[in-house]
């Protein structure tokens, strides 16, 4: 890889992870990341031991000191409500809450409440801590999104180290604005986003045998934590293991898919059997059955993959500004203009390096694409769609971070390498430009009257 100095050489450091993340996780509002209450309440449980959800009375969820949920109440006005702005009394006032313990009740978050453990084990660790302290528990959700965004920033930054092409392009996307606002929050798909660019830079960079436990006991975590990651394993094959280390690979990250996988589908409720009067509140929607759809498309695949499709491409516009440019839970996106420059310098930077992979490999990353698309699909279909609908709505950039990788290995060229140092440089100024844009954004929406 080229030297690049002036602002390439500052902003292509994995320490700008730390400093703008660090200011994102500061002035975004508690819970205004997609769902951040309820990774919050599922972090809070595994912090204190419980590994599995408790499920009553057609609930999901867990006894959790009640001051949870009452954080989450005085701070749930500003979700969807574009008007209403933070101050900083009110700041002050979620601070001033107390844990309490002892006082406790059974929480509902139906959606995280399936989630493996191990998406949760950084922001359980930070709240941990704090409770030997008597912290309160919005103290507990800032430590969490910090012990996120530290998580990020040092797996990404040891995955550069031996990521085997392109690195400019791949760091470029590690802090793309949108990026930066998923890892300062309290979201299980840190964990597994920088555990799958750590697995897919050891299988692609030639995996070393002394360095193979660890990926064994990376695979189990991240399909533990994503059973759509299972793809990933594939890639295995193309490093200096032999054929029984494959197949202990295989096996690990199958087994470890498919048991989290049946202990989810037991505890799931769909929202038309979740208790009446607190399902509008959870993230379900009505007429959802996950075994009643795989029998549909089970029985209609030609109309399921046309549904998935017609789907995607009806959703690429909000998708591509979702995953470059996007924050919060409403459709809060940077300025079209900005959307487009940034998306402009990373087609530039993965078209400007010319690619060391052979066809076979690189077929191989496109195929491994493919499947974690389609799994998704799949996926979000089954848990998120009503029975039989001929759309499929909710594809949101930020589930494709884990995987953007493959796609620079896969579809990366040297068709620009004559002005790659232009690109770089011109790359730098406008990640620099879109993550101070998305700083000012932020404040504009939540802070400014």
């Amino acid at each position: 890889m080229r030297k690049h100095g002036g602002i390439a050489g500052i902003v292509f450091q994995p320490l700008i992870i730390l400093v703008f993340g660090f200011l994102i996780a500061l002035l975004v509002p508690p819970f205004q990341s997609p769902d951040e209450y309820n990774h919050f309440f599922r972090a809070y449980q595994v912090s204190e031991g419980q590994f599995f959800c408790e499920k009553r009375d057609a609930r999901l969820g867990g006894k959790l000191p009640a001051s949870l949920s009452a954080l989450r109440d005085s701070f749930l006005y500003l979700k969807n409500n574009y008007d209403a702005r933070l101050s900083l009394q009110g700041l002050k006032n979620g601070l001033s809450i107390s844990l309490d313990p002892d006082n406790r009740k059974f929480t509902d978050f139906a959606n995280t409440a399936i989630y493996a453990p191990t998406g949760y084990l950084p922001q359980a660790l930070a709240i941990a801590i704090l409770r030997l302290f008597n912290a309160g528990p919005l103290y507990m959700l800032y430590a969490a999104r910090l012990a996120n965004l530290l998580l990020w920033f040092f797996v990404i930054r040891a995955t550069l180290r031996i990521w085997p092409y392109n690195r400019i392009a791949v760091t470029a996307i590690a802090m793309l604005p949108a990026t930066l606002c998923i890892a300062a929050s309290t979201n299980a798909e840190v964990t597994t986003g920088c555990l799958l660019w750590w697995l897919i830079a050891g299988f692609m960079g030639n995996l070393t045998r002394e360095l193979y436990w660890k990926k064994v006991l990376g695979v189990i975590a991240v399909t533990l934590n994503k059973l759509i990651t299972w793809p990933i394993i594939l890639l295995a094959g193309f490093s200096r293991l032999n054929k029984r280390q494959l197949i202990g690979l295989f096996v690990a990250g199958t087994i470890s898919a498919i048991l989290w996988a049946k202990l989810a589908q037991n505890w799931f409720i769909p929202y038309d059997e979740y208790h009446a009067s607190f399902r509008d509140s959870q993230t379900l929607n009505a007429g959802v059955d996950p075994g009643r759809q795989m029998d549909y498309v089970l029985g209609h695949p030609l109309q399921f993959m046309i549904t998935v499709t017609k789907s995607l491409f009806r959703a690429l516009p909000s998708l591509g500004a979702h995953f470059v440019g996007k924050f919060g839970w409403e459709k809060n996106y940077l300025p079209g203009w900005c959307v487009l420059l940034l998306w402009l310098a990373l087609f530039g930077l993965v078209l400007s390096e010319k690619n060391p992979f052979g066809q076979k490999p690189r077929m191989s990353m496109a195929t491994v694409l493919l499947l974690y698309v389609l799994a998704f699909a799949y996926t979000i279909y089954l848990l998120w769609i009503p029975v039989g609908a001929d759309q499929l709505d909710n594809w949101q950039g930020r589930y494709f971070i884990p995987v953007a990788p493959l796609a620079v290995m896969a579809f990366g060229n040297g068709l620009l390498d004559k002005w790659r140092q232009e690109i770089v440089r011109f790359s730098a100024y406008i990640l620099l430009l879109g993550n101070m844009l998305m700083l000012v954004w932020i404040w504009m929406r939540y802070w400014h009257v």
